[in-house]
């Protein structure tokens, strides 16, 4: 009896041999891809979420005959915005997260901006504004206090109260 066993030979990953480095020449629409120092079409790999710009220097891998930026290793414009952009949703999870900026913050959605939490702070040191056409306020218990005038406007205003409705004051002006 002769039993031969074959072993499979080890399936290993398909290798990158070379990173290769180059500068943003431009960007071709009809294609939607960079162009690297004239000559490689290239997509920003998956994991890329810094845009890339025209003259920034980029480490790129070919794989299956395509071109894919891995990273931006030196911005041309130091002082451009770093755009951080992706084609599907963004999704952070983390423990803690915290954006910090010393000049400016702006949160911005064209369709819905949701604020979830147990509990909510806005602070302003100066001046809080809220336009909207439609306020809808659903609390518990409320209670507002201002060191100076307090005013409410309105073409017209009700007040409702289950039980009692008190107004207290050295003066009351009615009409």
């Amino acid at each position: 009896m002769n039993t031969c066993l074959k072993l499979t030979p080890p399936i290993k990953p398909m290798p990158v041999t070379t990173h290769y480095g180059g500068v943003i020449s431009g960007y071709d629409d009809s294609q939607q891809c960079w162009v690297i120092d004239e000559l490689y079409p290239a997509v920003g790999a998956a994991s890329l979420l810094v845009k890339p710009g025209e003259g920034d220097k980029v480490c790129f891998v070919e794989m299956d005959g395509e071109y894919y930026i891995t990273q931006v290793l030196l911005r041309q414009q130091q002082d451009d915005a770093l755009l951080i952009e992706s084609r599907v949703p963004l999704h952070w999870v983390a423990p803690t997260l915290q954006f910090t900026a010393f000049e400016k913050l702006e949160l911005v959605s064209l369709n819905q901006i949701a604020v979830m939490g147990k509990n909510a702070m806005i602070t302003a040191s100066q001046s809080l504004i809220q336009q909207t056409e439609n306020l809808i306020q659903k609390v518990g218990q409320c209670s507002l206090v201002a060191r100076g005038l307090s005013r409410f406007s309105a073409k017209q205003q009700i007040i409702t109260a289950e039980e009692d409705v008190r107004v207290d004051g050295k003066r009351i002006n009615m009409g």
